[in-house]
């Protein structure tokens, strides 16, 4: 016997859920157009080209 999937639904048990807001604070315009100047970016490293060596030099070390 098959059951409709709106009988069962028809009562509220007037549960709401209710998320937090999400806020972002709003930054001043200078921060925004030069950067924050206390920002310290550790995700980039100085350029140091490789070392080109020969198969062996790489093999033995």
């Amino acid at each position: 016997m098959c059951i409709p999937y709106g009988v069962m639904s028809s009562k509220d048990n007037g549960y709401v859920e209710t998320k937090p807001k999400k806020h972002i604070k709003k930054v001043s315009q200078r921060e925004f157009e030069k950067g924050d100047p206390d920002f310290v970016d550790e995700g980039i490293e100085a350029y140091t080209p490789k070392k080109k060596g020969s198969f062996f030099d790489n093999l033995f070390s």
